[in-house]
């Protein structure tokens, strides 16, 4: 079987290559950054030429893309919170996932702050949700085990939630409990 001989880098190409990566992820700048040096770095070992001068190109796509609107790191982390919120991640993991994908901290501080806007309590709301997830919740079992409790606090604080948040979940008695808290979280009292 042939090795397939890769074209050389244009700008053109790189733009093409870009915008299928943006068809299929939904990417930061840091992230299209790499991916698009990434690419540039195979190419330049496969001709034997410096990379560095393919660089500029990164930062010409960047700054079209900009423009048109199809990277915006402050739109990608107030959509990517709603996102980890409904996974059950706490609020140390949320803006830890956001720092790993290139997020400023002031965008990081903007969808936080849209989330506290959002809900009474998202903090609340992530962690019922993951100690639903995570089967943390047991309200079948009538006698509650000290171990048992110590265990689940411990699996809590260890996903980032609080010993209070955590204390109150696990002191939760029925599934109806659960959804008063839950509704709770989100809107307040109604």
């Amino acid at each position: 079987m042939k090795k397939k001989i890769p074209k050389k880098i244009t700008l053109d190409s790189l733009e093409k290559s870009a915008i299928k990566y943006l068809e299929k992820y939904s990417a930061t700048e840091y992230q299209l950054k790499k991916v698009l040096r990434r690419k540039i770095i195979k190419n330049s070992f496969f001709y034997k030429i410096d990379p560095k001068k393919d660089f500029d190109l990164i930062k010409l796509i960047i700054k079209k893309f900009k423009e048109i609107g199809l990277i915006d790191d402050k739109v990608f982390s107030e959509n990517k919170v709603l996102t980890y919120i409904d996974k059950g991640y706490s609020k140390k993991k949320i803006i830890f996932n956001l720092k790993n994908k290139g997020i400023s901290d002031e965008n990081i501080q903007k969808a936080v702050d849209n989330l506290e806007k959002s809900f009474l309590n998202f903090e609340l709301l992530s962690a019922l949700i993951y100690a639903h997830k995570k089967k943390i919740l047991a309200f079948k079992k009538k006698e509650k085990n000290f171990y048992e409790n110590k265990k689940k606090l411990l699996q809590m604080s260890q996903a980032g939630f609080s010993y209070d948040i955590a204390k109150k979940i696990i002191n939760l008695n029925s599934e109806k409990e659960f959804e008063e808290l839950k509704k709770y979280a989100k809107y307040g009292d109604d």
